[in-house]
């Protein structure tokens, strides 16, 4: 598995894509302007999401090693 698969990712689909969706409200018109929505939207991001999307993150873990270093998202 690479080092930069969306199965080692901590925080799941479900907070990025509340993430993107906050991202896409407003138009964005410069790289300054991206970097600085991005870190507003996540600032603002309801900390229940995050804490949800982490607490599972051990046993996605675990699931990657059982299955040696296979895709787990059919699992969760």
């Amino acid at each position: 598995m690479a080092p930069n698969s969306p199965d080692w990712n901590p925080v799941d689909y479900a907070a990025w894509g509340t993430l993107q969706q906050s991202m896409y409200r407003i138009k964005i018109s410069s790289m300054d302007d991206l970097k600085n929505r991005v870190r507003t939207c996540w600032e603002s991001l309801d900390q229940q999401i995050v804490d949800k999307a982490t607490d599972h993150w051990r046993d996605k873990l675990k699931a990657v090693v059982r299955l040696n270093g296979g895709h787990i998202k059919q699992l969760f």
